[in-house]
């Protein structure tokens, strides 16, 4: 992978959860946030496959989840997939 799509991809996880995560609003439930962080993840997978609608409304299973948690997962799943990149790059 180069690391200019290696960039754009991270971008995208970083959009993806940052339109949801200002999309809804947190409700009063309390949420399973890791219902919620795979939600998003599969998000990302389907930006990453083509589809630019993925991440325009915020997940079922983010409900109950509020913004500032739900940005928080966001930058886990963008670090992780950072991390997952630079081990690319990195692999002979």
């Amino acid at each position: 992978m180069h690391k200019r799509t290696a960039r754009a991809s991270v971008l995208a996880v970083a959009a993806v959860a940052l339109t949801f995560a200002v999309a809804g609003c947190g409700s009063d439930s309390e949420g399973d946030e890791a219902a919620c962080k795979e939600a998003i993840t599969e998000q990302f997978k389907e930006y990453q496959a083509g589809d630019e609608n993925a991440g325009d409304e915020r997940p079922e299973a983010c409900e109950g989840i509020d913004d500032k948690t739900a940005e928080r997962l966001g930058q886990e799943i963008a670090e992780e997939e950072l991390k997952g990149v630079e081990e690319s790059l990195d692999a002979p």
